[in-house]
């Protein structure tokens, strides 16, 4: 990138000056590489949270079902020791519910985290591996494509 004197600056019309962002191209690389880099990684997150989410969602909508089934069990039973036994099944199911939901939970939250290491890794990977390559200067890449 050439180095611009004053008095180049001042001959030149303000507008031309104002348009002309060549001599930001270089950062405008640097962050761009990063924004992506970003994005990827929070794209493969979202990727790895789905089936996570759509499996929680499915449990409680059975869950809920089944809590307003024992309701209207209880409101139609008419004898205590039904009552107290519609309730005992829905308190067994609730623990059992509960132990499964732990259990799938823990195997999802390390899968997810398999999944954060590994977009983390392909991130940094795909920034280091931009910083490496040599950024020519814009004059070089603007005489090889007039040629």
């Amino acid at each position: 990138m050439a180095q611009r004197t004053k008095t180049e600056h001042r001959t030149q019309a303000p507008m031309t000056y104002l348009t002309d962002l060549s001599h930001l191209e270089g950062v405008t690389q640097m962050w761009t590489r990063r924004v992506e880099a970003c994005l990827r990684w929070q794209a493969d997150m979202l990727k790895a949270a789905e089936p996570v989410a759509a499996g929680w969602f499915e449990r409680q909508i059975e869950t809920t079902q089944m809590a307003l089934n024992t309701v209207e069990k209880l409101s139609r039973c008419s004898d205590l020791g039904e009552a107290v036994a519609i309730q005992r099944e829905w308190f067994d199911a609730a623990a059992r519910r509960l132990t499964t939901e732990l259990e799938k939970l823990t195997t999802q939250a390390t899968s997810l985290s398999r999944e954060a290491v590994s977009a983390t890794r392909d991130a940094v990977q795909s920034v280091s591996e931009a910083a490496r390559t040599p950024k020519r200067p814009a004059s070089e890449e603007k005489i090889e494509a007039a040629a």
